[in-house]
């Protein structure tokens, strides 16, 4: 069993250690060879196209004595309605028969992923290595009062029917606004307390709504965007016609283009769905200094750029050495500021994560990501 308060790290597997190598570990990319531009978009889109999902499905329907690989979608799909027939009592979710079909899996229901993972007899830990590798996102985000009650029950090894009557009790339970618990904490007390009406105690007194389960995450990014500014008032003066203007600033310099012309060609370009979706623009860049309503993927993402930016902006990165240890430099910043957020660590087989990691094994890594969203906008120049 994994230690109470971390979600167990993922080991590097053969085809992990070697896009891991293709992406870190080989020379360093130069942001004015086109070659290497193309080759970093390759290596993402090869992840993006990669059924990860039918992979982790099949090798774990084989664990569990229904031999099957990953293009034979029939049989998974048959049965993993089976298994919630049987094992859960309830139908197949669409979603996820979408998914068994070749779809790409979705956390906007995120009881979803946990009842398949139910269905496949997952425990603990297994289930978290299904979400990292499978899903490609994090999982049991404490603060939210259903992936609190699945990490318990898992944890724990309470059947399904216990999950249903504890998600039942805990509808009522309204978000603390002045509930300021660490996501450790919260973790740390609910993988030690194996009473199910105490748990509900515990969760009544620390629900979160959406806004504050990741308000680390809101405070982290509120101050790279402040780092990123001051560079912009002292390089940039001279383009700062009013401070509102300064939102859009930072997009351009996080990701090289003004956000007028950004959103449908980036919709439309050559990059993976997994990099263009979710990216920051001016507008979500102030939903989440404003407090408003921010996605898990959009606040990652946002918070690994600008920490990317921030660190790369001074940085020499004139040798081969200096390029790798800078490199693993940011990784142990990046990891050490998502891990504290609660969410998932740098994962290289992650499309974004891939392409950013690429770019920071670069001689010049901002350039080469502004180089690397403008051939995906325009992939025949």
């Amino acid at each position: 069993m994994s230690n109470i308060n971390d979600i167990p790290e993922l080991e590097r597997g053969e085809y992990t250690e070697t896009i891991y190598g293709d992406t870190c570990s080989d020379e360093p990319a130069n942001s004015e060879n086109a070659e290497d531009i193309v080759r970093g978009i390759e290596l993402a889109m090869k992840l993006e196209t990669r059924p990860v999902f039918l992979e982790g499905a099949a090798a774990r329907l084989t664990q569990l004595g229904v031999p099957c690989k990953a293009e034979d979608t029939q049989l998974i799909l048959a049965e993993v309605r089976r298994r919630f027939n049987d094992k859960l009592g309830i139908s197949c979710p669409k979603a996820v028969e979408n998914w068994c079909r070749g779809g790409n899996t979705g956390v906007t229901n995120r009881k979803n992923n946990y009842d398949l993972c139910y269905a496949l007899e997952m425990d603990y830990d297994e289930t978290a290595v299904f979400f990292q590798k499978t899903y490609l996102t994090i999982p049991f985000i404490v603060k939210s009062k259903e992936d609190a009650v699945f990490m318990y029950c898992l944890y724990h090894k309470r059947p399904y029917s216990v999950v249903k009557g504890l998600l039942e009790k805990s509808k009522g339970f309204v978000s603390q606004e002045k509930a300021h618990t660490s996501t450790a904490q919260i973790r740390s007390v609910i993988l030690e307390t194996d009473d199910d009406e105490k748990f509900l105690r515990y969760l009544s007194e620390h629900c979160y709504d959406k806004e504050q389960q990741f308000q680390l995450a809101r405070d982290l990014i509120i101050k790279e965007v402040n780092d990123v500014k001051e560079i912009l008032q002292k390089y940039e003066k001279d383009r700062i016609l009013s401070a509102k203007r300064l939102n859009s600033m930072t997009i351009e310099a996080l990701l090289g283009y003004k956000y007028q012309r950004s959103d449908k060609k980036l919709k439309d370009s050559g990059l993976p769905k997994r990099f263009t979706e979710s990216l920051p623009n001016d507008a979500t860049l102030g939903d989440i200094i404003n407090g408003n309503r921010a996605s898990y993927e959009l606040l990652r993402k946002t918070l690994m750029l600008l920490k990317f930016y921030n660190f790369y902006f001074g940085a020499d990165n004139d040798s081969r050495e200096s390029v790798r240890a800078n490199l693993m430099d940011l990784r142990g910043e990046l990891n050490y500021a998502l891990n504290s957020c609660g969410f998932a660590r740098l994962y290289v087989c992650h499309p974004f994560d891939c392409l950013l990691l690429y770019c920071a094994n670069s001689f010049d890594p901002i350039d080469t990501l502004y180089c690397v969203i403008q051939n995906g906008q325009n992939p025949f120049l």
